[in-house]
């Protein structure tokens, strides 16, 4: 999708350059609303949104046909499946009091922090555009939230029963549960964050986040050059970063 503002009047979108979103080619001068071109270098085809008021130009691509979801399931049913299959693998073997490898806990890690930024959204990103005819599915055509609610309940309940077993003293469980503790509440904090009205303050809450997560990944990698700081301290410090990243999910 590509925008580009001018002047107001009806040759504003003569005054600027229009490229292909895709290779960055210099399409034309002037441009007709609804028109529709084929790029000259990528062969992408496009059609062209023209907003008089605002001055701006949008385009939106053409697609010939799309790739079918893996297995024909709705989209991010197999994302959602790893993570299912991880986590439950974790939580069996927690519940049998048997070691969980630390490549597991790492894995888990990993597949959480993509599956909890992996949102299905019917707008472009970036832009205030919606498509009326997209349709939303779910994983697995379950609730929407289903699996992230089931995920985060089942770690909930692996950590008690560690707690019960007094084995969240763990380095390598106290680790993992400090992380993923800092992405879901960095997550519910996204969540909540993003239906407040946009406002000064929560302007400076946002500009605080950054600023804090930027002063926590700098003190990381000091210590981690420095030296001769525990690793309770870089596991908080982690749990910072892992905050904010859940918040932009």
């Amino acid at each position: 999708m590509g925008y580009h503002a001018a002047g107001k009047g009806t040759d504003m979108f003569e005054k600027e350059a229009l490229h292909c979103p895709r290779c960055g080619y210099e399409i034309r001068s002037e441009l007709t609303d609804g028109e529709a071109f084929v790029c000259a270098v990528r062969r992408s085809r496009f059609r062209v949104i023209l907003d008089d008021k605002a001055g701006k130009a949008a385009f939106y691509e053409e697609a010939p046909g799309q790739m079918p979801e893996p297995l024909y399931l709705p989209r991010g049913s197999i994302r959602a499946l790893v993570a299912i299959a991880a986590s439950a693998s974790a939580w069996a073997l927690i519940v049998m009091d048997r070691d969980v490898p630390g490549s597991l806990l790492s894995l888990i890690l990993a597949v959480l922090a993509y599956y909890f930024g992996f949102r299905v959204t019917v707008k472009a990103a970036g832009s205030r555009m919606y498509d009326p005819a997209a349709v939303q599915t779910q994983p697995l055509n379950l609730p929407g939230g289903f699996i992230r609610t089931l995920l985060i309940v089942g770690f909930l309940v692996a950590g008690a029963v560690l707690v019960v077993r007094e084995r969240i003293g763990s380095e390598k469980y106290l680790e993992f549960f400090v992380i993923l503790a800092g992405m879901v509440a960095g997550y519910v904090f996204g969540r909540v964050f993003s239906v407040a009205r946009v406002g000064r303050a929560m302007v400076l809450v946002n500009h605080a986040k950054g600023a804090v997560v930027l002063a926590a990944a700098g003190w990381l990698t000091y210590l981690l050059f420095a030296g001769g700081c525990s690793n309770l301290h870089l596991t908080a410090l982690c749990a910072v970063v892992s905050f904010y990243y859940g918040s932009r999910s």
